[in-house]
């Protein structure tokens, strides 16, 4: 009787498969390329020493003509916010920012300070159409 009563009870359930195809297919989303502003921290203010790194090329390769164009215009600039502000009117999206250790020096005037030098880098991002 027991018997009779699983089967029953099995051949009322609906069919259950594990596995199924996808119906949709995730959209692809657009390559992207990135850059670095990359100022040193003495020099916040005077922007100058600030540089934009976008993988330049090798010796003897071409040079991608926009990127050296932003780069110019960059190190040209008057303040490390307007370089922000030039970056995104020409559709490059801040992602990160981080400061990084590049050295350090003793006073000048005696052996118990020591000063270390920083670089800020903001990382941007920008997909290519």
């Amino acid at each position: 009787m027991k018997y009779l009563l699983i089967a029953c009870c099995l051949s009322l359930a609906p069919r259950v498969y594990a596995q199924s195809a996808p119906t949709t297919t995730a959209p692809v989303s657009a390559p992207s390329r990135y850059c670095a502003l990359v100022v040193a921290d003495d020099r916040y203010f005077n922007s100058s020493r600030a540089r934009l790194e976008y993988g330049q090329p090798a010796p003897g390769e071409v040079a991608d003509p926009e990127m050296a164009e932003m780069a110019k215009t960059i190190h040209q600039s008057g303040s490390i916010i307007d370089i922000c502000n030039y970056l995104g009117r020409h559709g490059w999206e801040w992602l990160s920012t981080t400061t990084v250790q590049t050295g350090g020096r003793k006073s000048s005037l005696n052996d118990m300070e020591y000063f270390v030098e920083n670089e800020t880098r903001y990382f941007f991002r920008r997909r290519t159409p």
